[in-house]
């Protein structure tokens, strides 16, 4: 009679830590949330920058560190091997990326001002440094990380992305200052940093869908990184319920944003992603209202989100908002580091993107 009561009990215990890994409103998954705190996503993207100094570009010393650094939190975040990891090396599409810088010459510049015009020369030395820089940079391989977990129904999948890479260039010149610290606190730790704990919090929790977290590299040559995976997850034939991309969550302010307000943050995609950003953002809302995304069917040139739309694919970037609070001081210079990030928009904006993943994930309806 003992051994029965308790086999009956474990099964009863089973039960109950199962159905405890799956919250069923908004309100249960905030707990779960907040187990994250913001000292934890401020030490992420702090730890990030510092281990991976002074420069996570391309053919820099950061830029592997930079991996070293996404391998060993994924591996400390899902310690239960809840999902797989998946390294897809590759050598970079250097045609591509000549191909790209070229087409954006032609489209933006070309016809536009004459040859003797000096935004013209300006902006033929841009093209023609950058698709030198990928021609010297060839040899050096691409690697996009990405940790995928298999949800009830695994042919459906969420993508979440974050480019780890960075790059800066010389404000007059629009060449790539090459010696300069790349910090990149806001660009793309912030989204990194994020994307981490996103794995952290969805390694605990069932899930109706399959989630792949993916870390991009080569975004700042030609978008390089998101071209390789957006090809490589459409050739998977699967149903891909959409991607969020995460760029530049850490920088608010009130003295430089125009309409002197904070939390007011950027959602950029394509009049076809409205229903689906929409959702995402009724799942957010729920969870914070410290932060808002407004919707903006703008189309989005400045992040991997057009590589996505280039193999059919609906989403959009979450950023910060580069109309009205955008501050070129830090953007892409030695001054982007983690003290000029507003930690609490950049922890609100964890909280929001948690619950708008978390919400498509697992249906929640209230």
């Amino acid at each position: 009679m003992n051994v029965l009561k308790l086999i009956i009990l474990a099964i009863i215990s089973q039960c109950v830590a199962t159905w405890g890994k799956a919250p069923s409103t908004s309100g249960q998954l905030k707990y779960n949330i907040q187990k994250i705190s913001q000292k934890d996503v401020v030490n992420l993207v702090s730890d990030f920058v510092t281990e991976s100094s002074p420069s996570r570009m391309v053919g820099k010393d950061g830029h592997n560190k930079a991996k070293d650094f996404i391998l060993k939190n994924i591996s400390a975040f899902d310690s239960k091997k809840s999902g797989k990891v998946i390294v897809d090396t590759y050598s970079p599409d250097i045609e591509e990326a000549e191909r790209f810088y070229q087409s954006d010459f032609d489209q933006k510049v070309l016809g536009r001002f004459p040859p003797s015009d000096p935004s013209y020369q300006k902006w033929f030395r841009f093209t023609t440094h950058m698709k030198q820089t990928a021609q010297k940079l060839k040899v050096i391989q691409g690697s996009n990380i990405t940790w995928e977990k298999t949800g009830l129904d695994s042919s459906k999948v969420l993508v979440i992305s974050a480019h780890y890479d960075t790059i800066s260039h010389d404000t007059k010149s629009l060449l790539i200052a090459e010696k300069d610290p790349m910090p990149g606190a806001n660009y793309n730790a912030s989204g990194v940093a994020i994307a981490l704990s996103l794995i952290k919090l969805l390694s605990e929790i069932d899930l109706n869908y399959s989630v792949q977290v993916t870390f991009l590299d080569w975004q700042g040559i030609g978008f390089l990184g998101s071209h390789r995976y957006a090809q490589e997850l459409k050739k998977t034939g699967k149903n891909i319920l959409g991607f969020i991309n995460l760029e530049m969550l850490g920088q608010d302010s009130r003295f430089f944003d125009k309409t002197k307000k904070s939390g007011n943050m950027s959602v950029y995609c394509r009049p076809a992603d409205q229903k689906f950003i929409q959702a995402a953002n009724t799942h957010g809302a729920r969870v914070t209202s410290q932060v808002t995304f407004e919707m903006k069917p703008i189309g989005f040139e400045s992040s991997d989100n057009f590589r996505f739309w280039e193999n059919g694919i609906q989403g959009g970037t979450y950023s910060q908002n580069w109309e009205d609070d955008f501050n070129p001081k830090f953007f892409q210079t030695p001054q982007d580091t983690p003290e000029t990030l507003n930690h609490q928009t950049l922890y609100a904006s964890y909280e929001f993107l948690a619950g708008a993943v978390s919400g498509i994930l697992l249906d929640l309806t209230k």
